[in-house]
């Protein structure tokens, strides 16, 4: 059964994970709005993990549907808030009342050493002493990437708008900042095989 594992953040908080086995879902019950979307996608790992989504969302309720806003945010028909991640062969949907919440699942690879000065700011450079630690990057990255999702705006910069602070295990803290406005987030990590999950939930 490749439905891998759901994670109670709170009461009005929880994860799902899909683990995907290429080629076990299919197209039959997708609506018209994700047939055209997927129509779109011509990578059939992309198509996969699309496919995922929609069978975790149908887990949690046959009557959900996604829907992405110009910015490219995904919503569904309820007053519960969803942010979305995939990556490899995993996939991830957050469920929660928050309407700042967002969710990043990354693969570890060594690759992200190199691309380390892209993201990170000056003052995570001075405090990093893990500079070539893929696990603790990855933390790092899953952790941006999450708050980005949560604030649902483009043209953020990761170095310059989103800074993260004293991630000690499976948590930590990080801000939004745009000038005088300041969002601060609560971070938690996951680990599960060779992917780090990142939720992200502003706490102001």
């Amino acid at each position: 059964m490749p439905f891998l594992k759901e994670f109670i953040i709170n009461p009005n908080t929880k994860i799902k994970l899909w683990k995907l086995n290429l080629g076990e879902l299919d197209y039959y019950e997708l609506d018209e709005y994700d047939s055209n979307l997927i129509k779109a996608k011509k990578n059939q790992l992309v198509r996969e993990q699309f496919l995922a989504v929609r069978k975790i969302l149908h887990l949690e309720n046959p009557c959900y549907k996604i829907r992405y806003d110009e910015s490219g945010k995904p919503s569904i028909n309820s007053d519960l808030n969803i942010s979305i991640s995939h990556s490899k062969f995993m996939a991830a949907i957050v469920f929660s009342e928050n309407n700042k919440a967002g969710i990043d699942i990354e693969h570890k690879e060594n690759k992200i050493i190199n691309i380390q000065n892209k993201f990170l700011n000056d003052s995570e450079k001075l405090e990093n002493e893990h500079q070539s630690n893929v696990d603790y990057l990855t933390m790092i990255w899953t952790a941006k990437e999450s708050i980005y999702k949560a604030i649902g705006i483009k043209g953020v910069s990761f170095s310059d708008n989103i800074i993260i602070k004293d991630i000690n295990k499976n948590k930590g803290y990080g801000y939004y900042i745009n000038g005088k406005e300041k969002h601060k987030f609560d971070l938690i990590f996951f680990s599960i095989e060779d992917y780090i999950i990142c939720y992200a939930q502003s706490n102001n």
